[in-house]
């Protein structure tokens, strides 16, 4: 055990040990209001947050030690366990809405989009690793994704997840990027998702009112633009230097979610423009490390699994940023490492740990097997395979 700690990947455990501090200190400060008022203990949620956190650190440790290669060969099971965790809510009597989200029950919080992502990242790792020299053909390089997208996508949808339901999509869709895909399907693609994207959140009336509100937050800044009026109002509020840790004025009750979907906005508020570029800073350098994890990794499955595990956190975090910066139209999506939520928290751990995995076993094994090549570059294809 103390030989494999050695060669923990020290960077990526100190981008990781940096997030996680920082989210602790934004969300002890964004919360200590409103747990004050519901639960007449300024610490409770921040406890709450630890004890996930603990769990989620668990999750690391364990992670680390099992062969990565376990997740790829158990792709079958992983899926059917996805599958499982996004049916049960839509056929469950205990079954219970959330912020317009459906989990499990009253008793489990658990958002079942979550596990999801890292079920359709092992499927895909297995996937691409075994037809890698196939991928420029539509049957392999994109009918199968495009279906596999469909249905967790689909089923994240109807538990009445938009933002999840985008995520996985984002994460099946640069995983094909990596695979290889040609680029003119890679393109349509794109169009598509975009088009449905925007189409979906157009039939319910709340979240129209959200791409109402975020196109002219001004025109009705106490209604449908109210998060995006006070999120920005925040950021003002912080200028370069911030108000300061925990002088916060928005998360007294002006900014709704402001310790769930808004705490980037709370930390721009209390750490200035120079706290939100430290932010996107170690998320950028957390996204750079996993992908040099994952092109030092000696087979094709360790390549796309410590990539799509990368994906799984940094593509929620950006969105999450863009969403407070009203880059984006508002949707309920957590700040990984940053936001009150358990399920967040402890799955975006277990994919550091699997990344970490990937890293310190790449550094033990031997030349892959015939039946796998060397991590390629992102965008090359097989000699063999066939142009588009």
């Amino acid at each position: 055990m103390i030989a494999r700690l050695k060669k923990i990947d020290t960077v990526m455990l100190v981008i990781f040990i940096l997030l996680v501090l920082l989210g602790a200190a934004t969300l002890l400060s964004a919360s200590f209001a409103q747990a004050d008022l519901d639960k007449k203990n300024p610490y409770f949620f921040f406890m709450i947050h630890v004890r996930h956190l603990g769990l989620g650190l668990a999750a690391v440790f364990f992670l680390y030690f099992v062969p990565y290669q376990l997740w790829v060969r158990l792709y079958w099971l992983l899926a059917l366990a996805a599958v499982f965790c996004l049916v049960l809510p839509l056929v469950s009597s205990l079954s219970q809405e959330v912020n317009k989200t459906l989990r499990w029950s009253p008793y489990l919080m658990f958002q079942p989009s979550e596990v999801s992502k890292l079920a359709v990242v092992c499927v895909l790792a297995y996937y691409f690793s075994h037809f890698s020299h196939k991928v420029r053909d539509f049957r392999y390089g994109v009918l199968f994704p495009v279906l596999l997208m469909l249905l967790v996508a689909g089923l994240i949808y109807l538990g009445m997840d938009l933002g999840g339901s985008v995520i996985v999509c984002g994460i099946v869709y640069l995983m094909m990027v990596l695979g290889g895909v040609g680029v003119r399907w890679l393109v349509l693609m794109f169009g598509l998702l975009v088009f449905a994207t925007y189409r979906l959140a157009m039939v319910v009336s709340y979240r129209s009112d959200r791409l109402v509100g975020w196109n002219n937050p001004w025109g009705d800044p106490s209604g449908t633009g109210l998060q995006i009026v006070q999120s920005l109002y925040a950021f003002a509020n912080g200028g370069v230097a911030g108000v300061g840790p925990g002088q916060s004025q928005q998360k007294l009750f002006f900014l709704p979610e402001a310790f769930t979907d808004y705490i980037f906005a709370i930390l721009g508020e209390e750490f200035g423009l120079i706290g939100v570029l430290l932010t996107a800073f170690l998320f950028l350098a957390f996204a750079g490390r996993g992908f040099v994890i994952a092109r030092a990794a000696k087979n094709m499955s360790g390549f796309y699994l410590a990539a799509g595990m990368t994906l799984c956190v940094v593509i929620p975090a950006f969105l999450n940023m863009f969403v407070a910066l009203s880059i984006l139209p508002p949707k309920g999506l957590p700040l990984p490492f940053f936001s009150y939520g358990g399920s967040s928290m402890v799955v975006s751990c277990a994919a550091v740990g699997i990344i970490l995995a990937v890293a310190s076993q790449s550094q033990e094994e031997k030349k892959p097997a015939q039946a796998e090549r060397p991590a390629p570059e992102p965008r090359g294809a097989h000699p063999a395979a066939a142009p588009v």
